[in-house]
């Protein structure tokens, strides 16, 4: 059985998740972050809206990550290793 290992987690956030299920997992997660509880509190229409801006803002950190931050990391991981 595989333990978790969390310096390969950026590697598997970036490399070997598809960009396309990556996005959609992270709006995934910002939605239903925010999403659920702005439900209870204030209702439906508010769990739209902020559930909404909250996935759209997690999809676009994801971007930014593979786009900015990932080469990076693989640069830096390549020279020390």
């Amino acid at each position: 059985m595989h333990s978790f290992n969390l310096s390969a987690l950026p590697g598997f956030i970036g490399h070997d998740l598809p960009p396309v299920l990556a996005v959609v997992v992270f709006f995934l997660i910002g939605y239903l972050a925010v999403g659920l509880p702005m439900h209870f509190r204030q209702g439906a229409a508010s769990r739209d809206i902020w559930g909404t801006a909250a996935g759209v803002t997690m999809a676009a950190l994801y971007a930014a990550f593979v786009v900015g931050v990932y080469p990076l990391l693989h640069q830096v991981g390549a020279i020390t290793h």
